[in-house]
């Protein structure tokens, strides 16, 4: 029997993306052909208010989308507006503008640079002096962006990144919710890692393809609202 594959607009508007061998047979349908998802449940402490004591809090936006202007970049950046009206010292780092390497063995016990050009080290450190993280990520793949995902490994065995609050920032052109759950799976996946990390709200922006979709949603209105919450 043909099998037909079905797509999924996931990420960069005009990118089809295989939706991961989904097909149209009605057998498809059949709960023995279904795979059984076990994904464990992040507990991750959660508030609706900062808990961080501080009247000006240092606020880093860590922002992968692979395109300026993108619509998670947009979304970052109205989450920095409403942050910054509220007094907050916030800095984004456009991810795609460094060079970070890969997690080598030598990383084991330490995020030190191995190579010359590497900047991930310079990164750790601005995650390290803020009190807030907004971690950012178009969908790919049903998964986050590589760039962010090697951060991510890079920061293993660092010390300094407990009691951070976490903010969590993606979108995609799946009108699925459950595709933009991928990627606060595997935003929680490396905050629950981290020593007492407290969750404090985000953005998932779905049906949103074409780049710059956004400015005419809900989801910004919804971003500059979630960055005066800090």
């Amino acid at each position: 029997m043909n099998r037909i594959i079905s797509f999924l607009a996931i990420g960069i508007g005009g990118l089809l993306i295989s939706s991961c061998g989904k097909t149209n047979d009605s057998t498809s349908d059949n709960a023995s052909n279904k795979v059984q998802q076990n994904l464990p449940v992040y507990e991750i402490t959660q508030s609706a208010t900062s808990t961080i004591n501080k009247e000006k809090k240092k606020v880093l936006v860590l922002s992968a989308s692979p395109r300026k202007g993108g619509n998670t970049d947009l979304l970052c950046d109205e989450f920095i507006k409403g942050a910054k009206e509220v007094g907050g010292e916030v800095e984004k780092i456009f991810l795609d503008d460094y060079k970070i390497d890969f997690f080598h063995e030598q990383h084991e016990h330490s995020a030190d640079s191995i190579s010359s050009d590497d900047q991930a080290p310079l990164i750790i450190k601005e995650m390290a002096d803020a009190d807030i993280i907004v971690l950012s990520s178009p969908v790919y793949y049903m998964n986050i962006d590589g760039q962010l995902k090697t951060l991510m490994d890079r920061c293993f065995g660092y010390d300094g990144l407990g009691g951070k609050e976490f903010y969590y920032i993606t979108a995609c052109a799946d009108a699925e919710d459950s595709t933009a759950e991928t990627a606060i799976f595997a935003f929680r996946g490396f905050v629950v890692c981290l020593p007492n990390p407290v969750e404090r709200g985000m953005v998932k922006a779905i049906g949103m393809g074409r780049k710059g979709a956004v400015k005419q949603s809900q989801y910004m209105q919804d971003a500059y609202n979630l960055g005066k919450t800090i």
